[in-house]
Protein backbone atom coordinates (compact mmCIF):
# COMPACT_ATOMS: atom_id res chain seq x y z
CA UNK A 1 0.00 0.00 0.00
CA UNK A 2 2.96 2.18 -0.52
CA UNK A 3 1.52 3.60 -3.88
CA UNK A 4 -0.41 6.70 -3.97
CA UNK A 5 -3.67 7.81 -5.86
CA UNK A 6 -2.64 11.11 -5.85
CA UNK A 7 -1.05 12.55 -9.07
CA UNK A 8 3.05 13.71 -9.07
CA UNK A 9 3.05 17.44 -9.90
CA UNK A 10 6.25 18.64 -10.89
CA UNK A 11 7.54 21.69 -9.31
CA UNK A 12 6.26 24.53 -11.85
CA UNK A 13 10.08 26.55 -12.75
CA UNK A 14 9.78 30.02 -11.99
CA UNK A 15 10.44 32.32 -14.65
CA UNK A 16 13.04 33.82 -15.75
CA UNK A 17 13.41 37.35 -15.45
CA UNK A 18 13.18 39.08 -18.42
CA UNK A 19 16.42 41.10 -19.51
CA UNK A 20 14.80 42.79 -22.69
CA UNK A 21 13.29 46.50 -21.54
CA UNK A 22 9.54 46.65 -20.90
CA UNK A 23 8.74 49.19 -23.44
CA UNK A 24 9.43 47.89 -26.74
CA UNK A 25 9.41 50.65 -29.27
CA UNK A 26 7.46 49.35 -32.38
CA UNK A 27 8.57 49.77 -35.67
CA UNK A 28 6.42 52.42 -37.31
CA UNK A 29 3.62 50.95 -39.83
CA UNK A 30 3.19 52.81 -42.92
CA UNK A 31 -0.57 53.66 -43.40
CA UNK A 32 -1.58 52.07 -46.74
CA UNK A 33 -5.03 53.77 -48.41
CA UNK A 34 -6.93 51.40 -50.54
CA UNK A 35 -6.90 53.25 -53.91
CA UNK A 36 -10.27 53.87 -55.20
CA UNK A 37 -11.57 51.88 -57.99
CA UNK A 38 -13.03 53.89 -61.29
CA UNK A 39 -16.57 52.59 -60.25
CA UNK A 40 -16.50 54.31 -57.00
CA UNK A 41 -14.49 57.95 -58.63
CA UNK A 42 -17.35 57.61 -61.28
CA UNK A 43 -19.96 57.27 -58.69
CA UNK A 44 -18.88 59.88 -56.46
CA UNK A 45 -18.94 62.08 -59.56
CA UNK A 46 -22.03 61.51 -60.50
CA UNK A 47 -23.97 61.41 -57.76
CA UNK A 48 -22.33 64.98 -56.90
CA UNK A 49 -23.51 66.13 -59.85
CA UNK A 50 -27.27 64.87 -59.30
CA UNK A 51 -26.90 66.49 -55.72
CA UNK A 52 -26.12 70.28 -57.76
CA UNK A 53 -28.66 69.50 -60.40
CA UNK A 54 -30.89 69.12 -57.66
CA UNK A 55 -29.94 71.90 -55.85
CA UNK A 56 -30.42 74.00 -58.74
CA UNK A 57 -33.91 72.85 -59.77
CA UNK A 58 -34.90 73.66 -56.47
CA UNK A 59 -33.57 77.32 -56.33
CA UNK A 60 -35.27 78.00 -59.87
CA UNK A 61 -38.50 76.73 -59.16
CA UNK A 62 -38.66 78.60 -55.74
CA UNK A 63 -38.12 81.67 -57.91
CA UNK A 64 -40.88 80.27 -60.47
CA UNK A 65 -43.01 80.29 -57.79
CA UNK A 66 -42.42 83.99 -56.07
CA UNK A 67 -42.57 85.69 -59.36
CA UNK A 68 -46.25 83.41 -60.38
CA UNK A 69 -47.35 84.51 -56.64
CA UNK A 70 -46.27 88.10 -57.60
CA UNK A 71 -47.75 88.05 -60.72
CA UNK A 72 -51.02 86.62 -59.32
CA UNK A 73 -51.34 89.29 -56.52
CA UNK A 74 -50.94 91.68 -59.21
CA UNK A 75 -54.11 90.23 -60.98
CA UNK A 76 -55.95 90.10 -58.03
CA UNK A 77 -55.44 93.69 -57.45
CA UNK A 78 -56.47 94.40 -60.75
CA UNK A 79 -59.64 92.49 -60.51
CA UNK A 80 -60.78 94.21 -57.37
CA UNK A 81 -60.24 97.93 -58.93
CA UNK A 82 -62.30 96.29 -61.72
CA UNK A 83 -64.71 95.46 -59.81
CA UNK A 84 -64.94 98.72 -57.88
CA UNK A 85 -64.98 100.71 -60.89
CA UNK A 86 -67.92 98.61 -62.13
CA UNK A 87 -70.00 98.86 -58.80
CA UNK A 88 -69.19 102.84 -59.24
CA UNK A 89 -70.69 103.20 -62.58
CA UNK A 90 -73.56 101.13 -61.35
CA UNK A 91 -74.24 103.57 -59.25
CA UNK A 92 -73.76 106.39 -61.23
CA UNK A 93 -75.88 104.71 -64.11
CA UNK A 94 -78.60 104.40 -61.07
CA UNK A 95 -78.48 108.02 -60.36
CA UNK A 96 -78.75 109.12 -63.85
CA UNK A 97 -81.74 107.29 -64.83
CA UNK A 98 -83.22 108.42 -61.35
CA UNK A 99 -86.96 109.18 -62.50
CA UNK A 100 -86.77 112.61 -60.59
CA UNK A 101 -83.54 113.87 -62.63
CA UNK A 102 -85.07 112.54 -66.42
CA UNK A 103 -88.07 114.40 -65.62
CA UNK A 104 -86.12 117.66 -64.78
CA UNK A 105 -84.21 116.74 -68.01
CA UNK A 106 -87.17 116.59 -70.12
CA UNK A 107 -88.67 119.64 -68.57
CA UNK A 108 -85.39 121.67 -69.29
CA UNK A 109 -85.69 120.22 -73.18
CA UNK A 110 -89.26 121.38 -73.27
CA UNK A 111 -91.02 118.11 -72.79
CA UNK A 112 -93.76 117.13 -70.57
CA UNK A 113 -95.79 114.01 -69.83
CA UNK A 114 -98.73 112.35 -70.41
CA UNK A 115 -99.56 110.58 -67.35
CA UNK A 116 -102.91 109.48 -69.68
CA UNK A 117 -100.94 107.96 -72.07
CA UNK A 118 -98.81 105.65 -69.81
CA UNK A 119 -99.55 102.40 -70.38
CA UNK A 120 -97.83 99.43 -67.65
CA UNK A 121 -97.05 96.39 -69.51
CA UNK A 122 -96.30 92.93 -67.75
CA UNK A 123 -95.55 89.80 -69.12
Amino acid sequence: MAQSTARQLEAIPKKQEQTAPIHKTLPKVRSTRVPFSGFEIMSAALLSLLFMGMMILVISSKVNLSSTQYELQNVNQKIVEIQNNNVNTKQEVSELSNKSRLMKVAQDAGLTMNDNSIRNVSK
